[in-house]
């Protein structure tokens, strides 16, 4: 196997177990269980910073993949679900830093709970991140697929 083969099985794996771990923390705070809660946003935070920082370094080193259809595939299907995939995962990221900001910044003022002041903003948010994530790992899968299994070059 390749090094880059490699590499793009490592990508989905660990974006696909800081999500898991996500779906931990959001668990935890259902249970109102501020502190695993806290643990496991961090944890999936950081894997998802370094898996960022990998994804880049990346991308510079061996580029953009390409994809192996029509031109017709390209614009019809492709595209599509590419620029949603990173329509979401910059709204992920984004609220991600946000949301682990205020998460944070409540969390070292004495703030506890979803419900305590200030914190119904990071809630509602959560949500969005949840959905915001959840989708772009889904796209995520699917670009993969298109590229590597259903349009191979």
């Amino acid at each position: 196997m390749e090094l880059k083969s490699i590499l793009w099985y490592a990508v989905l794996t660990s974006i696909t177990g800081a999500y898991f771990v996500a779906l931990a923390g959001v668990r935890s705070a259902k249970s109102h269980d501020v502190s695993h809660h806290s643990r496991r946003m961090i944890i999936a935070c950081t894997v998802v910073g370094i898996w960022l920082v990998a994804y880049v370094l990346k991308q510079v080193f061996f580029g953009r993949e390409l994809f192996g259809g029509t031109a017709e595939q390209y614009w019809t299907i492709y595209m599509p679900v590419f620029a949603t995939h990173m329509l979401l995962a910059v709204t992920t990221i984004g609220l991600g830093s946000y949301n682990l900001y205020m998460g944070l910044h409540r969390l070292r003022y004495g703030s506890v709970g979803a419900m305590a002041a200030g914190m119904t903003t990071h809630r509602r948010l959560g949500h969005l991140l949840l959905w915001a994530f959840s989708g772009t790992i889904v796209t995520a899968y699917l670009v993969y697929l298109m590229i590597f299994v259903w349009y191979r070059n």
